[in-house]
C-alpha cells in the first residue's frame, strides 16, 4: 500500500481545508486542529484495511514532518513494514515488525 502525504490525498486531508494558489497547495487548517483531522482520518483508513493486506506501507509525497509523524504513529504497528519513498531513489525501510498487529 501506498499512503500519499501530499495534500492531493483527499482522504487523508478530508475535512481540513485546502487552497490552490498557483498551482500549489495550502494547507488553512490551523496545524493544532489538522493534527486532530489527519489523526482521525488516518486512523479511519488503517481501519478499513483487511488484515491480510497490511504487510508493507510506503509513505510518499512532499508533506511537513508532522505529518509524516503522525501518519507513521498510526501504521507502524498496524503493518509488517513502513517504508519511505522520497520519489527519486528507492524505497528506504523505515520499521519491520513480525505479524501485522492491530
Amino acid at each position: 500500500m501506498i499512503i500519499d502525504m501530499s495534500l492531493k490525498n483527499e482522504a487523508l486531508y478530508a475535512d481540513c481545508e485546502v487552497e490552490s494558489v498557483a498551482g500549489r497547495l495550502n494547507l488553512l487548517t490551523p496545524i493544532p486542529r489538522a493534527i486532530d483531522i489527519v489523526g482521525w482520518n488516518i486512523n479511519r483508513i488503517v481501519a478499513a484495511i483487511p488484515q491480510a493486506d497490511r504487510n508493507t506501507v510506503i509513505l510518499t509525497g512532499p508533506m511537513a514532518v508532522w505529518s509524516y509523524l503522525l501518519v507513521f504513529h498510526a501504521v507502524v504497528h498496524a503493518f509488517n513494514e513502513v517504508k519511505y519513498n522520497d520519489g527519486r531513489s528507492d524505497d528506504v525501510l523505515i520499521a519491520r515488525h513480525g505479524a501485522a498487529q492491530v
